[in-house]
């Protein structure tokens, strides 16, 4: 399958649905939270890394990922300073790019809600980045425990970000089918009234 077929196929699933069958620790922390309501992204990752407080490479990041990608930014530890903002939402969504997703902060909130573009971050912050750090772009980086490197997909949704690694996406895929069908099946028995102890026993308690 073709990156653009995998990812359509993944939109097909809801998030904690592709989490069930997803290698552990693929999930990032919590603490990465959906910033606009109502958005969600699929996508191929384009990896970023800043130094601290600097967010040079993101604006480069944005100028070198295609149609399709979803930007994803270690801040290199810097929690305080927004690495992304309304003008890089802007950039970003008229060319086609599906997401952003940091460790770090964004800003101009507003205006980002008023785009629509998804956003996955810590929080907000009115504190800007300085520039003049050239940062990497296209490089394996770290979100919590979770590695991201180059290509792999990039799943954004209220509940979270997934990270589906590309070597096991159609993997994924084969069995998110199973997972699904398998929730649709919980879902009938228990609009018939059998009741739920029942389901839990004969499923794993998902």
């Amino acid at each position: 399958m073709t990156d653009d077929e995998i990812a359509a196929a993944l939109r097909g699933y809801a998030v904690p649905t592709l989490a069930e069958v997803t290698p552990p620790a693929c999930d990032l922390p919590p603490e990465i939270r959906q910033l606009v309501p109502g958005t969600a992204m699929v996508g191929t990752a384009f990896t970023v890394r800043c130094p601290p407080g600097d967010n040079t490479a993101v604006t480069r990041a944005v100028g070198e990922a295609k149609t399709g990608d979803v930007i994803v930014i270690d801040a290199g530890g810097n929690t305080r300073s927004a690495v992304w903002g309304d003008t890089a939402s802007t950039a970003s969504q008229m060319k086609g790019i599906v997401g952003c997703v940091t460790n770090g902060r964004a800003r101009d909130i507003d205006d980002i809600i008023a785009l629509g573009f998804p956003v996955f971050a810590l929080g907000l912050s009115l504190r800007g980045s300085t520039k003049g750090q050239r940062g990497e772009t296209n490089v394996p980086v770290a979100i919590g425990d979770v590695v991201i490197n180059p290509g792999d997909f990039v799943c954004g949704g209220p509940d979270g970000v997934l990270v589906v690694p590309r070597d096991q996406a159609e993997t994924v895929l084969a069995k998110a089918a199973t997972e699904h069908a398998e929730e649709q099946t919980r879902a009938e028995r228990l609009r018939s009234g059998v009741p739920l102890s029942d389901i839990l026993a004969t499923s794993g308690n998902k």
